[in-house]
């Protein structure tokens, strides 16, 4: 049995925020950080002990991630549900992460840290994909057609590139409200990982 809480501690869905500043982004700009902060929003406050199972870490590597996680504000320990002090609980403190616009011009320590952070996190896009393909041949077969992985290369200025993602923003939200209906028991609800880029091409 996992230390986890139940669903009802998930983080609401207002409580992303949205970030620039450079040691955040620092903070954020590491694989395992974005899979800790990634389990804890999806499956709400949990010890050190079980976030280290789901990912395969010991508890020394999670507490130390933890830490740096925390001290950018992006975790926080919490009361034990239990009252057992001998466990270290572990909420995160949003639900999402925005990246902010910078200045015309722009910091260059942030310009650094906006950089680590993306490719950060095209690593972990990438992991994370990876590992829904080993699990696929285990998943049943709604899952498996129900899932996608496709591409576009549009034609657009930056203003109707800018419009289209507050329009496919849109579409997310009202599916966000949406999977809040749902009961925590519910039968066939799985968590579902949608993510969103869209980017100038280059060829």
């Amino acid at each position: 049995m996992t230390d986890v809480t139940p669903n009802e501690a998930r983080m609401p869905e207002d409580a992303a925020v949205t970030v620039t500043n450079a040691d955040t982004l620092r903070a954020m700009a590491s694989p395992i950080r974005m899979r800790i902060l990634g389990t804890l929003r999806v499956n709400g406050e949990q010890t050190v002990g079980s976030i280290g199972e789901q990912l395969g870490e010991a508890p020394g590597v999670i507490s130390y991630h933890l830490g740096q996680l925390a001290g950018a504000g992006l975790v926080e320990k919490v009361k034990s549900p239990d009252g057992d002090r001998r466990k270290s609980w572990w909420r995160a403190c949003q639900s999402a992460i925005r990246l902010g616009r910078s200045g015309e011009r722009g910091e260059a320590e942030e310009a650094k840290a906006m950089d680590l952070f993306r490719r950060s996190a095209a690593l972990s896009y990438e992991m994370a994909y990876e590992r829904f393909l080993d699990k696929l041949p285990e998943l049943p077969r709604e899952w498996a057609d129900s899932c996608t992985s496709d591409d576009h290369v549009l034609n657009l200025t930056a203003e109707e590139t800018s419009l289209m993602i507050e329009e496919l923003n849109e579409v997310v939200r009202r599916w966000q409200i949406k999977a809040g209906m749902h009961g925590d028991d519910e039968l066939g609800v799985e968590p579902v990982a949608l993510i969103l880029q869209a980017f100038r091409w280059v060829s």
